[in-house]
């Protein structure tokens, strides 16, 4: 007999038990976060553009390598991917941010138990506790 999946709690079953002190605390690791992320976001956007310049110089030359070209696309990728990755942390922080703001931080997603403190000092983005993260609910959980 299957067991029947537990529906996850409704947002507004999500209500945090961390104090006013542990908040102001996630809020300002979040913020420091995101600042350290948006600088590392332009230094990314400025290599970038200077790799597409650098390019640009080295495409007029008539001595280039097909395994040159290569190299420059290959970086050129990684760059790019590092972009999007920063681009999306920032989202997850905005989104803690906001979750602290409307008293749902720190509650898991998928169980609507409390995360653990360390695991929202080491990723305080999370919106999932280690149980679920381990046990796969993470990747179940469809919220409104």
């Amino acid at each position: 007999m299957m067991e029947a999946l537990k529906q996850p709690p409704t947002r507004d079953e999500l209500k945090t038990v961390l104090n006013e002190n542990e908040l102001a605390y996630f809020e300002a690791l979040i913020i420091r976060k995101r600042d350290e992320a948006m600088k590392e976001l332009d230094f990314l956007l400025s290599s970038l553009e200077e790799q597409r310049s650098s390019d640009d110089d080295d495409a007029s030359s008539i001595d280039h390598h097909m395994s040159d070209m290569g190299s420059i696309e290959e970086s050129l990728d990684l760059t790019n991917r590092l972009i999007e990755r920063n681009r999306k942390f920032i989202n997850q922080l905005n989104r803690a941010l906001e979750r602290i703001e409307n008293g749902t931080y720190g509650i898991c997603r998928a169980t609507g138990q409390p995360i653990e403190k360390e695991r929202l000092e080491f990723a305080p983005h999370t919106r999932y506790s280690i149980t679920a993260k381990n046990s796969g609910l993470d990747k179940r959980v469809v919220m409104s």
